[in-house]
């Protein structure tokens, strides 16, 4: 029922827009591979359902910015979500994009990792998330990614052991955060990546699904918070 609830309240205040399903990466596998995943959608789930029943596309936003565990690029700009997988090129391709923006001090990325696309997503993921300095850690593995798209090899990133009963307390810690931000999207009924959640200067949330060009994201940086 909670589920349901969410569902409908976010398709009420997100105003969506498919970019390219052909630009996108589809949901194939549940990548989590340790025992932490019943607590941590437990606590996701449990802790979004005290979200009162009504809520302006405002209060959703505080609600990701509580919720949700990202890695922020940039201090200058509109802010916007990233949801991100290390196994989607297009995620790749689109931090690329806003890469540039935030060097000109023209957006704030909150990167919020999620591991949906292969088992390895989830290592990758935790690897990046636990490093002292996230931020260089994910830049590091979206340097690679780029590098491996460029010559046709697949990218060797760092990954965490995430075995069962081999997993670090800190390693633990990272999963549990990044099944609540996989949690979020399926509550929210999203999958396909990369997505772009930003708060307008009014009306509805905007969503977007897909690669967007640094052109168009440009023109759309007006109307965003």
């Amino acid at each position: 029922m909670f589920k349901k609830s969410l569902v409908i309240m976010a398709r009420a205040l997100l105003a969506a827009w498919l970019v390219s399903s052909i630009s996108a990466c589809a949901k194939k596998t549940s990548a989590s591979s340790t025992s932490t995943e019943s607590a941590a959608t437990a606590t996701a789930t449990s802790s979004m359902a005290a979200a009162p029943a009504k809520m302006t596309p405002s209060d959703f936003w505080q609600l990701m910015g509580k919720k949700l565990t990202y890695i922020q690029e940039g201090h200058q700009g509109p802010v916007v979500y990233d949801f991100t997988d290390t196994n989607c090129p297009f995620c790749h391709l689109l931090y690329a994009v806003e890469a540039r923006l935030i060097r000109e001090g023209k957006l704030t990325v909150r990167y919020v990792p999620v591991a949906i696309i292969k088992p390895s997503s989830m290592p990758e993921a935790a690897a990046i998330l636990q490093a002292d300095n996230p931020v260089a850690a994910l830049q590091k593995a979206e340097d690679a990614i780029g590098k491996g798209m460029k010559t046709g090899q697949p990218a060797k990133l760092a990954r965490a052991t995430d075995a069962i009963g081999k997993a670090s307390p800190k390693t633990i810690e990272a999963i549990k955060k990044i099944e609540a931000n996989d949690v979020f999207l399926q509550e929210v009924d999203i999958d396909e990546l990369p997505d772009i959640i930003y708060l307008p200067k009014k009306g509805k949330l905007g969503l977007i699904t897909g690669l967007i060009s640094e052109k168009k994201l440009t023109e759309l940086l007006p109307q965003m918070q």
